[in-house]
């Protein structure tokens, strides 16, 4: 069964920033919110949401050296 990552964000008021949690591992998008919801759900979060890290666009990041 082949997986994917998924970052998890989440914010306690509509004025607060998201704020990354951390990352779920699921085959799909409906198993990545419930493991989200399972695994980082000790705040009373009003928004949660997952993106793929797949779907990140990099602005600045740093190379490794060799």
């Amino acid at each position: 069964m082949d997986s994917e990552v998924y970052l998890v964000f989440a914010r306690l008021q509509l004025v607060d920033p998201l704020a990354h949690l951390g990352t779920v591992r699921a085959p799909n998008v409906a198993l990545a919110r419930q493991y989200a919801r399972t695994t980082y759900d000790e705040d009373s979060w009003i928004e949660m949401m997952v993106v793929p890290r797949s779907a990140t666009i990099w602005v600045k990041k740093v190379e490794e050296r060799a």
